[in-house]
């Protein structure tokens, strides 16, 4: 017999077998480049230690700014879990752009501040020396 319930439930079966992986592979990798793009750049701004590139800008100057622009941070490897390629590739370049662009902004402020603080001790040691 065509119809029958056996062969219907046979059906439906095979269906399911076949169609069941193509929807798990699909839901696997979760996630947009945009919301990659989006993630990196909040959690890389979040995760850099602002207060040490700008230490390391005034303690070493321009050996700290150089730091910051050769320093490259990488993500974390928890948030990546389960994101699609595009995602993972997206966070990881915003992560590593923001991470950056904070450590060097710092390091830029804090090289500058020990110059004009260099600056401003000569000017109170050379002004104290002509003084009669």
């Amino acid at each position: 017999m065509r119809g029958s319930p056996k062969s219907l439930i046979a059906l439906a079966l095979t269906v399911a077998v076949l169609v069941y992986p193509t929807t798990v592979l699909a839901s696997e990798g979760e996630g947009t480049a945009a919301e990659g793009t989006a993630a990196g750049q909040s959690d890389g701004r979040a995760n850099t230690n602002g207060v040490l590139w700008l230490g390391a800008g005034c303690l070493l100057q321009v050996i700290g700014v150089a730091a910051a622009y050769l320093y490259t941070p990488t993500p974390q490897a928890m948030p990546l879990l389960g994101k699609s390629p595009e995602y993972v590739a997206a966070y990881t370049d915003a992560y590593g752009d923001a991470a950056k662009s904070v450590q060097t902004g710092n390091a830029w402020v804090g090289c500058v501040a020990a110059a004009l603080a260099w600056v401003a001790i000569e000017f109170l040691v050379i002004s104290d020396a002509y003084q009669y």
